[in-house]
């Protein structure tokens, strides 16, 4: 079930005016629901869609049925985020506290539905983290897949096709929103490794989310799903957030 612009104000669930979020029910047999996630509204603005849906299936150029299927299960969780507006779709819950050191892998898939040529900067993953350094109570740290390299993103990145981004994998490249004191570099705009990033605030935890999101940069259309920290992966079905442990 999609809950549409102009119902989204009325119905309970949605985290703030003018953002969608999909109903969640239970899904599939083998997999535990992971009903703490959705859009996050304080991150949030303007009017983008996150829709928990089915497929898209993607193509090769050549091609003209969509049959490349979503990398797990049936469905995803599509994005629509036109330009200046950001989404950020996330859980508040499960990861609050967590040692930063404790997170070893982050992996997950992007399909950006849009005409090669087209400029579109890809959603990323991010974690509101206490970093335990002095002056610094809170900043959030973002992988940046399109500063990545490959193996971290794909060699050759793609449109109309699921492509894997290992976030944790050589070539990777993040960044805190906020100048860590002391620090040159490691923020959004000088980004850095992540293993360079947690050196810098060792005794960091995640405090208030971890969350795909998009935003505010260019306009976006396409989905994001397999979502993979450690061991746990969350899988992005019309039904609903279905967690597995692998």
């Amino acid at each position: 079930m999609r809950i549409t612009r102009r119902l989204a104000w009325a119905l309970p669930g949605v985290m703030a005016a003018g953002l969608v979020a999909a109903v969640q029910t239970p899904g599939a047999a083998g997999a535990q629901p992971a009903d703490r996630w959705g859009v996050i509204g304080r991150n949030s603005s303007g009017s983008p869609v996150a829709e928990l849906r089915m497929g898209p299936y993607g193509r090769s150029y050549l091609e003209y049925p969509a049959l490349q299927p979503p990398p797990y299960g049936r469905g995803s969780l599509g994005l629509t985020v036109d330009a200046g507006e950001k989404v950020a779709y996330g859980n508040e819950t499960d990861f609050a506290g967590m040692p930063l050191r404790r997170i070893k892998s982050v992996k997950y898939w992007i399909f950006t539905g849009v005409d090669i040529g087209t400029s579109t900067i890809l959603p990323s993953f991010s974690m509101e983290v206490d970093s335990r350094v002095e002056g610094l109570p809170y900043t959030t740290l973002v992988y940046l897949p399109d500063r990545s390299l490959s193996p971290s993103r794909p060699a050759t990145q793609a449109r109309h096709v699921w492509q894997k981004y290992d976030a944790t994998a050589p070539g990777n490249r993040w960044g805190s929103s906020r100048p860590i004191p002391g620090v040159t570099g490691c923020t959004l705009a000088v980004p850095c490794s992540f293993n360079e990033l947690r050196s810098k605030m060792p005794r960091a935890v995640v405090s208030l989310s971890v969350a795909i999101q998009k935003g505010t940069d260019d306009a976006f259309r396409g989905a994001v799903d397999g979502l993979q920290i450690n061991n746990v992966l969350f899988d992005f079905e019309r039904s609903g957030v279905r967690k597995r442990v692998r």
